[in-house]
Formats: C-alpha cells, structure tokens, sequence
C-alpha cells in the first residue's frame, strides 16, 4: 500500500476575539468567530440560502485558511444547564467563550 504525501499547510491565525463574515457568490454566509488567541472559536452560518452543499464548500475554505474549529482555542466555559428532554440528565444550555462572548445551545 502506498499512501501519496501529504503536503502541510500553515493556517492565519485571525484577529483575537474578533469575528470576520464571510460570504460567497452564491449568497451563503459564514460568521467566523476568533478566540483570544486568534485561532477559530466556530464557524457560524448567518445565511445558508437552503443549500448545504455551498454551505460546506465555503466552511470547507475557511477551514483550509484557518483552521478547523475549536482545535486551538481554549475551552468554552459552561455557564448554565437545563433538563433534557426525558427530564432526567441536565444538558449544557449557554457557554462563554475566551472573549466572554455567549452562545446557547440548541
């Protein structure tokens, strides 16, 4: 078995704790959100235009720009829990991130 090498590719770090929206020719949006440190915190589609295959492909170029998601910045810090959905085990609810930025979970 052969494996083809594979070439390595340095990703930009982006501006710490700032947040860059991204769009494409065909109308689909990508917020991406940066940690204290620069790296990607996550990926958040504004806009998909119902199309999930040009939502892919432009998270797909960001991600060779910068980075995958949440591999290099620091953990998000879990600030609330609430039931789940049989009523037994708590689920997260809201997190903060490095830039004290606050997301709810779905």
């Amino acid at each position: 078995m052969v494996f083809a090498p594979v070439r390595a590719v340095a990703v930009t770090p982006g501006p710490s704790c700032g947040a860059q929206l991204v769009k494409d020719d065909s109308g689909v949006a990508i917020r991406v959100l940066f940690a204290k440190n620069g790296a990607v915190q996550r990926y958040d589609v504004v806009n998909s235009k119902a199309n999930p295959e040009s939502v892919n492909d432009l998270r797909l170029r960001l991600e060779q720009l910068y980075g995958p998601a949440g591999v290099n910045a620091p953990p998000v810090s879990i600030v609330s829990f609430k039931k789940g959905a049989a009523g037994g085990m708590m689920v997260p609810d809201k997190a903060v991130d490095s830039c004290g930025r606050t997301s709810s979970f779905l």
